[in-house]
């Protein structure tokens, strides 16, 4: 079916409510936090503590009451949009790749746009395979960053010292 269609949409709309209450209950779970401490905290209302879960995934849960558990949580929204779009695994919210990968988006964001502003004309978005060359050279400058302090920690690094 389409993904424009009312049945492809709502399909799509529960697959990502799925994943949230995977995403949450993953981190009530790290952060030993139950429904009934939610509950007491005023965070969800005890009408909603039964099934809550499905209610989640089935989008059963107002604006509020949902932000209110993910404020709770903790929850960086940057990180949780990757684990729905990217990843499509709520324990995948943990791995550094994903917080990476989140902290480089948000500096990407308040960055471009001063960069942009001392350019001349109008800002058009970039072509997909540019996008790509700069996901692979960014991730690149990232691993050969990490591979640097891993050979620091490891006591590389100092071989000038004793030469």
């Amino acid at each position: 079916m389409c993904e424009g269609t009312e049945d492809g949409v709502a399909s799509r709309a529960h697959s990502v409510n799925q994943l949230y209450a995977a995403l949450i209950k993953e981190q009530m779970r790290l952060q030993n936090t139950s429904l009934r401490k939610l509950t007491d905290e005023g965070v969800i209302k005890e009408s909603r503590r039964k099934k809550f879960f499905d209610k989640v995934e089935d989008g059963n849960l107002t604006i509020d009451e949902f932000q209110r558990v993910l404020l709770h949580l903790k929850i960086d929204p940057i990180r949780a949009g990757l684990v729905l779009l990217c990843y499509e695994s709520a324990s995948s919210y943990e791995d550094p790749c994903c917080e990476t990968t989140a902290l480089v988006a948000v500096a990407l964001a308040a960055r471009l746009p001063s960069e942009l502003a001392a350019c001349e004309g109008q800002f058009e978005t970039i072509r997909q395979s540019l996008c790509d060359t700069i996901a692979r050279k960014t991730s690149s400058a990232i691993a050969k960053h990490h591979m640097s302090l891993e050979s620091r920690h490891n006591g590389g690094g100092f071989e000038h010292a004793y030469a």
